[in-house]
C-alpha cells in the first residue's frame, strides 16, 4: 500500500483557514496535499461517492511517488468512484494554513473536474461505500462531506467550466 505524502488529519479545535486562489494560481506540486474531483456524466449529472462523511465528491491525498495533480485526480476518481475520465481540470486552489502561516508552511488542495468516460462495476471499499449518480442540487442537498457554500461555489464554477468546454473544446 503506498503511503500519503503529506497527510493531514483534522484536529478538533484546530484552527485552519482557507484561502480560495482560483483556477489559474500556480503553485509547485509538492505543496499540494489532496486533490478531489468533481465528475459529471456526459448529461452533466455528478458521480459522488458515499464516505464517512457522508455524501461527497471523490478526493484524497498525494501519494508518494506521484507526479501530478492529474494522476491524483484519475487515482481518486478510479479507487473511490470506480470511474475514469479522459481528462481533468483545474476548478480551483485552497490554500491551507494548516501547518503554518509563513510561506513555505502553507499547502493546497487542488480541486478539479472531468467528464467520466466509463463507469466501471462499482466495489464496497474502505472509502466509499456506495457511487451515486445525481443531477447538481441534488447533490448538493445530499452533500454533507464539507461546507456547503464552498462546494455550491466549487461546483458552479465547475458548471460554468464544462459550459465553455473543458480545455478549450
Amino acid at each position: 500500500m503506498t503511503q500519503d505524502r503529506n497527510r493531514t488529519v483534522m484536529i478538533k479545535g484546530k484552527q485552519v483557514n482557507f484561502v480560495f486562489l482560483g483556477s489559474e494560481a500556480k503553485i509547485p506540486f509538492d505543496k499540494v496535499t489532496s486533490v478531489s474531483v468533481i465528475p459529471f456524466t456526459k448529461v452533466g449529472d455528478v458521480v459522488a461517492v458515499r464516505n464517512p462523511r457522508g455524501i461527497d465528491i471523490p478526493g484524497g491525498h498525494v501519494q508518494q511517488g506521484e507526479t501530478s495533480i492529474e494522476q491524483v485526480a484519475h487515482r481518486e476518481v478510479g479507487e473511490e468512484a470506480y470511474a475514469k475520465m479522459d481528462s481533468v481540470e483545474v476548478v480551483d486552489v485552497i490554500q491551507s494554513d494548516y501547518y503554518g502561516s509563513a510561506p513555505d508552511q502553507l499547502t493546497y488542495m487542488v480541486i478539479m473536474m472531468g467528464e467520466v468516460s466509463e463507469l466501471m462495476p462499482f466495489e464496497v471499499n474502505d472509502e466509499t461505500t456506495e457511487r451515486q449518480i445525481m443531477p447538481t442540487q441534488d447533490f448538493l442537498t445530499a452533500y454533507s462531506g464539507g461546507d456547503r457554500g464552498d462546494m455550491e461555489a466549487l461546483l458552479k464554477a465547475a458548471i460554468e467550466k464544462r459550459a465553455m468546454g473543458m480545455g478549450g473544446r
